[in-house]
């Protein structure tokens, strides 16, 4: 008999997740516009910030636990800024955090 342990991946909370966002944001107010769960929990949540400066629309960041979903695929789990432009057009972005052993690591 071949006794093979399974590691079972953690998943972030919705908690850990907020406060992930909180230290991102630096206090800063978000609306949340789509958050997906399945039979792991979450594993999709997006926010928007919108901008006063008057040079974009808005941001959004997005968490993603890793796997392939019908809205997408990550390799990490992760949190991913995009900004878009006045028109609502996105025009660029980057990669915020990670989630590696139990803990948010930020990406300078």
């Amino acid at each position: 008999m071949n006794d093979l342990l399974q590691e079972t991946e953690y998943i972030p909370t919705l908690e850990e997740i907020k406060n992930i966002f909180k230290e991102l944001l630096k206090g800063q107010k978000y609306k949340i516009i789509r958050k997906i769960s399945d039979k792991k929990g979450l594993y999709l949540l997006d926010i928007k910030i919108s901008k006063e400066d008057g040079y974009g629309c808005h941001d959004e960041y997005s968490y993603m636990r890793k796997g392939k979903y019908p809205q997408g695929q990550s390799s990490v789990t992760g949190i991913y800024l995009t900004f878009f432009n006045r028109s609502g057009v996105p025009k660029g972005g980057h990669s915020v955090a990670k989630f590696e052993n139990q803990k948010w690591v930020l990406i300078p």
